[in-house]
This record gives structure tokens, sequence and C-alpha cells, in this order.
């Protein structure tokens, strides 16, 4: 009971299944609902589309369900654009009646048929495309060395001297 209690109130307006997304990659609509019955109560105030720095819609709510439209065009390229981030501010009113105004973000990739959201990115690993030959000797903790004894490594192989 626990478990399902934690996993209620972690969930947020941008969660997958609280708003969805349809229409083509040059229109399309972001429905966001309100929520109730077992969940805290969550209203939409406000809604924001971007498409890289570009801002390409936004909607004010007024704290009911509201359908954001986006029309997504990139001026530089005359093209849309394939990734587009929404984001929402919203109030959520708890069991003591307390409210607070929150706001979550979703990123979005057209896949050539509909709209899927991002679960995840991978940033920051690049293949190492300049492949060093300098002969210079590394012991195991980076540290360039003159004698080689041990291990170490040269020219990004590992080598042994007995």
């Amino acid at each position: 009971m626990l478990l399902l209690a934690t996993q209620i109130q972690a969930q947020t307006l941008c969660d997958s299944n609280m708003t969805y997304t349809t229409g083509s990659q040059y229109q399309l609509e972001v429905a966001i609902p309100i929520t109730g019955n077992s969940l805290p109560v969550m209203a939409p105030i406000y809604a924001v589309t971007y498409g890289g720095q570009m801002m390409l819609s936004e909607d004010s709510c007024f704290s009911g369900p509201c359908t954001h439209v986006v029309y997504n065009y990139n001026m530089s390229t005359g093209m849309p654009y394939d990734t587009i981030t929404t984001c929402i501010s919203y109030t959520l009113t708890d069991t003591s009646g307390y409210v607070d105004t929150l706001n979550c973000c979703f990123t979005q990739i057209w896949d050539g048929q509909a709209w899927m959201r991002l679960t995840s990115i991978t940033v920051g690993i690049n293949e190492i495309t300049n492949k060093l030959v300098n002969n210079k000797m590394y012991d195991l903790y980076g540290r360039e060395i003159i004698k080689a004894k041990g291990i170490y490594i040269q020219n990004r192989k590992v080598k042994y001297v007995r």
C-alpha cells in the first residue's frame, strides 16, 4: 500500500499516462487533463512548447483541462522540428488543501509517423577519432613514465615488462 501511495504521489502532469499528443509533424495538440479521484488534484495553468531555443506555442489553461496547439515550423530551415520540448506549469493541491505551483517538461521526437516521448538520453560519449601514436609510456594511473617496468600503457595498448 505504501509503494502504491509513493508511486501515485510521484506522478506529474508531464507523465505519459497523464498527457498525450496527437497530430502531424507540422501541427500537433498536447492534451493536458486535470486530475482527481485517488490522485492529488493537479490542474494546468500554462503550457509552452519549444523547438530548440525557439518558442513554438504557448497557451493559458486557467486551471482546467486544456488542449495545447503547436504549429511546428523552423524559420531558419523552412522545415518542422523533429524534436520538441513541452513544459507545463500547474497547481498541486494536497489533501490538506495546500496549493503549490510546479513545473515539469518532457521531450518528444517525430518518428516519421507520430510523436514519441523521449525517455532517456545519453550525452557526453563521443568516439575517439584521433588515435594518438606518440610512443610515450604511462603507468596505470595515467602518469607518464620514462623507463618501463611492470605493466604500462604505450600507444593506447597495455604492455608488460618483466
